[in-house]
C-alpha cells in the first residue's frame, strides 16, 4: 500500500512464545502501527507503519521498555549478513563456555550430593579440619552443615552467574507487564536454592545440632543438586535450540553462498580483486574457467558455457556468447569471459529471490493463530497450576496429620516441578521453524513461496487453473500457416518486432526467413503509436499504415488489418511442455486437484492443447480476455464444495495479471532471466508445470510438520504438567524435559530438509 511502510527488525533477547507476543502486544499499541509480526525462528520482525504517523525510531523507542533489544534491517540488506552471521557465531560460543562452567560444577554438586558415602566422607573431614572440639559431640549434624555449606558454594555460580541470564530476563519481562520462560525457571530455581539454603542453616536459625530440626526435612539433605542441573539442562536446551534455529537458515545460506566473495574487475586499465559488496554498477569484471558469476550483467568479450541449473533447473549448459545475459551465483565451466555488471547488490536476481525468501519467513500461517492464544495465557496459568499444586499438596498432608515440616516439602517438589516442566518455547517453534525450513527449501528446488498464509492456502487448493502460452506450452510458437501478402506480412513483422510477446517474435521469425526466401533483404521500418492492447494484439503506424495484429472475433490465429482492412490470418503451433501431460495427471491422481485451461487463443487450439495434456473437454474456455479470466475463476471457485479448497491460477505473471489476483493462489511462471518476483504470490522459477505439484506437495509436507509440531508442544504441556504435579516427575528431570521438547520440536522441523 502507497499509504503504509515496512520496516523489519532484527530483535535478541526473544526466548519462546510469550516473548514474542509481548513485542507484538507492545509494538503493536503503537499509534501508527498497522501491524506487526513476530518470528521467533529467525529473531525478526515485519512491521507496517502508516506513513507520517509513525517511523522506525518510534517503532525502536518501544524497545526500551522491553527486555529486548532490536535494531532496523536496512532495505535491501539480506538477515543472514556477515555481520550478523559473526554476531550468532559470537554469541554462540559465549553460550558454550557458560554451558561448559555450569556442566562442570553441576557434575562436582551431583557426585558430592548423590554418591554413595561422598556427602558424609566430605563433611566429617571438614568438621574436623574446622571445628574438631564440636565434631566430637555433634559429628553428624555438623557434618551435614559443612558439606551443604560446600554444595551452595559450587550452586552459587551456577545459580547466579550461569543462570544469570534467566534472572535479567524475568526482570525485564516482569517490568514490561508480562511473563516469559525466563520467568519460570528463575522462579522454579530460586524457591529449590532458597529452600535449599534454608535447609543447610537450619541448625544454626534454631540452634539445634542434634539434626531434630533438620531431619524431617529430606533428612537435612538440600537440594543443591537439583537447582545445578535444572540451570544446566536449561542451558544445554536453549544452546541447541539456537543451534537447531541456525540450522534452519541454511537454505538461504546456501543461496548467498552461490556468489564469489571476491570479484576481479578492471579499473583504470589494471585488474584488481575487490570485495563482491564493493562491485559497482557498470562495472568491467573477468571470469575464469571455474568460477561463479558475482553479479547479473551482459557479455563484452569471449564466450562460454554456463550453468544455471540452480536458477533454471536445466541440467545442460548454456552457450553465453557477446551481448547474452548472465546471471550472478551461476557457474562458468568452459572459457573465460569479460562482462558488464547490470544490475549489482540488492537488485541482482538472486538477492531478490533470497530477499523474497526472507520476509516470506517472516510472515505467519493463519494456523499459527491458536498458538497464539494459548501463548498470551501460558504462563500465568502455569504459575496458577503451580500455586494451586502446592495448595492441594498442603492440604492433603494436614490431612493425613504430617508436620507442617513435612508437608512443605512435600508440596514444594511438585510445585517446583510444574513450574519448570511447562515449556512455552515449543508452542512459540512449531510454526515458524517449520515454515522457515520448507520455504528454505522450495526456494533451493525454484519455487519461491510468498508468505505462510499461501503456503497453508497451497496445500488446500482443490482446482488449478493452467493459461496455455509459456505454461501449458513451451512459449516459442511457430508459425504454421499464413495467408498474408508478403506487403502486409512485411508491415506486420515491423509491428510486431516492437512486441515481447511470444506469438510476435514467432511472426517476425516467419517473416525475415519467408522474405528472405525471396531476396527481400530490407530493413523492418520504424513504428510510430505503437500500441499493446492486453489480451488483443497491437497496433501502430507502419509507413503511413495503420496496422494492427491480433485477435479477433472467430479468427483462428492472430489477424492482420491494414487500414481497417483484413489481409489475412497466421496461424500457429506451440508444443506442451514434456512434463506438463504427466504433472496435470499427477495433481489430478495424487492430490486431487482439478485441472482447468483459460486461454485467448481459438476454440481449436485450446482443445487440441488440452487433449494432449489430459484436461478434459468442458474444463476448457477459450478466447477469453485477462479480466474474462479473472471471472472464470471466481466462476470455478463457485462450484467448488463450500469451504473446501480453494482454486490456483498457474500462467506466466504478466499478461495474467488480473487471474493471479483474483485466485486464491496466484502461481507466477518465471523466465530464466527476469524472475517475475512480483507477479504472483508462488514463482516458480524453473519454468516446469511439474513443479507446481512440487510446491502443492512441499506445502502439504510443511502444514503436516507444523501440525505435528503444535500436537506434540501442547501433549507434552498436557501429559507433563499432570505428573509434575503428581510428584512423578522431578524437578530435575522436569527441566531435561522442558529442553528437549523445543529442541525436539526444531529438529522435528528440520526433517522437512529430506524432501525431495
Amino acid at each position: 500500500m502507497e499509504d503504509t511502510k515496512t520496516i523489519r527488525l532484527a530483535i535478541e533477547g526473544m526466548h519462546c512464545a510469550n516473548c514474542s507476543a509481548n513485542v507484538e502486544k507492545h509494538v503493536g499499541a503503537l499509534h501508527g502501527v498497522d501491524h506487526i509480526n513476530v518470528n521467533l525462528a529467525t529473531n525478526t520482525a515485519t512491521v507496517v507503519v502508516k506513513k507520517g504517523e509513525a517511523d522506525a525510531a518510534d517503532v525502536l523507542h518501544v524497545f526500551d521498555s522491553l527486555p529486548y533489544s532490536a535494531e532496523v534491517i536496512p532495505p535491501g540488506t539480506l538477515l543472514v549478513d556477515e555481520k550478523r552471521r559473526a554476531k550468532e557465531a559470537k554469541t554462540r560460543k559465549h553460550d558454550f563456555h557458560v554451558f561448559v562452567t555450569s556442566l562442570i560444577l553441576t557434575l562436582v554438586i551431583v557426585f558430592i550430593g548423590m554418591a554413595p558415602g561422598v556427602h558424609m566422607a566430605l563433611g566429617d573431614a571438614l568438621a574436623q579440619a574446622f571445628a574438631p572440639d564440636a565434631a566430637m559431640g555433634h559429628s553428624h549434624a555438623l557434618a551435614m552443615f559443612f558439606a551443604n555449606i560446600v554444595l551452595m558454594v559450587l550452586t552459587i555460580p551456577v545459580q547466579f552467574g550461569c543462570g544469570a541470564r534467566f534472572y535479567k530476563g524475568a526482570f525485564q519481562s516482569l517490568r514490561s507487564g508480562s511473563a516469559n520462560m525466563d520467568v519460570l525457571v528463575a522462579l522454579g530455581t530460586t524457591i529449590a536454592f532458597a529452600f535449599s539454603v534454608y535447609i543447610t542453616f537450619a541448625p544454626v536459625i534454631f540452634n539445634d545440632w542434634s539434626g531434630e530440626a533438620t531431619r524431617e526435612l529430606n533428612e537435612g539433605m538440600p537440594y543443591f543438586e537439583t537447582c545445578a542441573m535444572l540451570i544446566t539442562f536449561v542451558l544445554l536446551g536453549k544452546m541447541l535450540e539456537t543451534r537447531a534455529k541456525g540450522a534452519t537458515n541454511q537454505a538461504i545460506e546456501s543461496l548467498i553462498n552461490l556468489t564469489p566473495p571476491m570479484v576481479t574487475v578492471v579499473r583504470d586499465g589494471e585488474e584488481r580483486e575487490i570485495p563482491l559488496a564493493q562491485t559497482e554498477e557498470g562495472e568491467i569484471i573477468i571470469v575464469r574457467p571455474g568460477g561463479k558469476v558475482p553479479v547479473d550483467g551482459v557479455i563484452l568479450e569471449g564466450s562460454t558455457e554456463v550453468d544455471e541449473s540452480m536458477l533454471t533447473g536445466e541440467a545442460m549448459p548454456q552457450l553465453k556468447q557477446v551481448g547474452d545475459t548472465v546471471i550472478g551465483g551461476t557457474l562458468n565451466t568452459t572459457g573465460a569471459f569479460i562482462m558488464r555488471a547490470t544490475r549489482v547488490g540488492a537488485d541482482t536476481t538472486l538477492a531478490r529471490i533470497v530477499a523474497a525468501v526472507e520476509e516470506a519467513q517472516g510472515t505467519k500461517a493463519p494456523i499459527q493463530r491458536f498458538a497464539d492464544r494459548v501463548a498470551a495465557v501460558f504462563v500465568p496459568a502455569i504459575l496458577a497450576i503451580a500455586l494451586a499444586t502446592f495448595i492441594i499438596w498442603m492440604i492433603c498432608g494436614m490431612v493425613a496429620g504430617n508436620s507442617l515440616a513435612h508437608n512443605i516439602q512435600a508440596a514444594l517438589l511438585p510445585a517446583i516441578a510444574v513450574i519448570v516442566v511447562a515449556c512455552p518455547c515449543a508452542l512459540g517453534l512449531a510454526t515458524p521453524t517449520a515454515l522457515v525450513v520448507g520455504m528454505g527449501k522450495g526456494a533451493q528446488n525454484g519455487i519461491l513461496i510468498k508468505d505462510g498464509e499461501v503456503l497453508e492456502q497451497l496445500g488446500i487448493v482443490r482446482a488449478s487453473v493452467f493459461d496455455k502460452t509459456g505454461t501449458i506450452t513451451k512459449g516459442r510458437p511457430e508459425v504454421v500457416s499464413c495467408d498474408v501478402p508478403d506487403e502486409a506480412l512485411f508491415l506486420a513483422a515491423a509491428l510486431e518486432g516492437r512486441s515481447e510477446h511470444p506469438l510476435a517474435r514467432a511472426v517476425v521469425a516467419y517473416a525475415e526467413e519467408r522474405l528472405a526466401a525471396q531476396g527481400d533483404s530490407r530493413v523492418f521500418p520504424p513504428v510510430e503509436s505503437f500500441e499493446a492492447i492486453v489480451g488483443a494484439g497491437v497496433r501502430g503506424t507502419v509507413e503511413g499504415h495503420e496496422v494492427f495484429v491480433g485477435m479477433a472475433p472467430g479468427a483462428q490465429g492472430s489477424e492482420v488489418q491494414i487500414d481497417g482492412t483484413c489481409v489475412g490470418t497466421i496461424a500457429f503451433r506451440d508444443e506442451p511442455k514434456e512434463d506438463a501431460a504427466a504433472s496435470i495427471a499427477d495433481l489430478e491422481s495424487t492430490y486431487g486437484i482439478t485441472a482447468y485451461l483459460v486461454t485467448g487463443d481459438n476454440e481449436r487450439v485450446a482443445k487440441e492443447v488440452a487433449q494432449s495434456v489430459n484436461i478434459a473437454p468442458a474444463h476448457v474456455r477459450w478466447s477469453e480476455s485477462p479480466l474474462e479470466k479473472a471471472e472464470s475463476i471466481k466462476e470455478i471457485r463457485a462450484s467448488l464444495p463450500e469451504g473446501k479448497g480453494g482454486v490456483a491460477f498457474v500462467g506466466d505473471g504478466i499478461n495474467d495479471a488480473p487471474a493471479l489476483a483474483a485466485a486464491d493462489v496466484g502461481v507466477a511462471m518465471a523466465s530464466g532471466t527476469d524472475v517475475a518476483l512480483d507477479a504472483g504470490s508462488v514463482v516458480l522459477m524453473h519454468n516446469k508445470v511439474g513443479d507446481f505439484a512440487t510446491a502443492v506437495r512441499l506445502s502439504r509436507a510443511t502444514m503436516r510438520k507444523v501440525r505435528q509440531n503444535l500436537f506434540w508442544a501442547l501433549i507434552y504441556n498436557v501429559i507433563m504438567i499432570p505428573l509434575a504435579a503428581c510428584g512423578i516427575v522431578a524437578p530435575a528431570l522436569a527441566g531435561a524435559a522442558m529442553a528437549c521438547s523445543s529442541v525436539s520440536v526444531v529438529c522435528n522441523s528440520l526433517l522437512l530438509k529430506r524432501f525431495r
